[in-house]
């Protein structure tokens, strides 16, 4: 399955991120998201569906996940993350079903693809609060 998007930039460094369901400001500063930031996303979202593929099939409910992701870089260049960490706050989940959410969450970090690339080159934290 092939993922395509499209980046234009003026002559400095404002851009527009377009892909098929959607489209974004790009930036380095100011108005836009920057590059890591759209990675961050990319990640956080790729987790997230994952997590949802794995609750579905077990047939587990929640009302909402939040992702609050902080990625430090190094400074040897190339500057490539040297740790990640996630926090996940999750509400309506049943305290009966938490262990469940928490086994599938576990799961989800592991087979969600962008997580996988990520945990080659950085420490990777994981924190899951229920609300």
């Amino acid at each position: 399955m092939a993922n395509q998007i499209k980046l234009s930039f003026d002559d400095g460094m404002d851009g527009l991120l377009e892909g098929k369901n959607g489209k974004t400001k790009v930036r380095s500063k100011g108005n836009g998201l920057g590059p890591y930031e759209l990675f961050l996303g990319g990640f956080a979202s790729c987790l997230h569906a994952t997590f949802k593929g794995i609750v579905a099939k077990k047939k587990l409910t929640f009302e909402t996940a939040t992702y609050d992701v902080v990625g430090e870089k190094r400074e040897t260049v190339p500057t490539t993350l040297k740790t990640l960490t996630t926090l996940v706050t999750i509400t309506g989940v049943l305290e009966s079903k938490q262990k469940a959410i928490l086994k599938s969450m576990e799961m989800a970090e592991r087979y969600c693809s962008i997580s996988a690339l990520i945990n080659e080159v950085a420490e990777m934290k994981f924190d899951i609060i229920f609300k």
